[in-house]
């Protein structure tokens, strides 16, 4: 009688190979971690735009011999708007963090940066989900009676501080 010689993986090798492969995809998943990264990236972005906003609304300031950007009474008024949520064009939608209700009293509109060329646009909160120029941007402005401003983010991953004072 002739013995055949077989060839091919047994159920066994097979199985060990499939959890060692699910094993390396698992921890490799687990050290990119991909929420961290979207999560880090959004407050570059945040630190960008408050950046960007601050050094214009100087910018601002400076050329137009200290007048500012914009006529809302928070700014004269730092005693009921202890924080201001930059808005663009329209009604303020309500939102949270910083610039929750309990702490916002007013909103600003920075247009004045844009039509004037201090700003490309004005910026909006990268986890925002409107984008329609009507709403609050996700971030917020105080001038103190110094007229030191600052500028920061409502919302920010992994309860970073987000803001810029100028």
């Amino acid at each position: 009688m002739k013995r055949f010689k077989q060839s091919g993986f047994t159920l066994i090798e097979l199985i060990i190979v499939i959890a060692i492969i699910a094993l390396l995809a698992a921890a490799t998943f687990v050290a990119v971690n991909p929420a961290k990264r979207i999560g880090d990236a959004n407050n570059a972005q945040r630190w960008s735009d408050v950046t960007a906003v601050a050094d214009a609304w100087m910018k601002y300031v400076v050329d137009n011999n200290g007048t500012n950007a914009t006529s809302s009474s928070c700014l004269s008024d730092n005693i009921n708007c202890k924080v201001a949520v930059v808005g663009v064009g329209g009604a303020l939608a309500s939102s949270t963090g910083p610039c929750g209700a309990s702490t916002t009293q007013g909103h600003i509109w920075l247009d004045n940066l844009v039509t004037e060329g201090y700003i490309g646009t004005i910026p909006y909160d990268p986890s925002s989900s409107v984008l329609d120029g009507t709403t609050s941007t996700g971030y917020y402005f105080h001038k103190d009676s110094n007229n030191v401003i600052t500028v920061g983010s409502c919302e920010t991953y992994s309860s970073q501080t987000i803001r810029v004072i100028r």
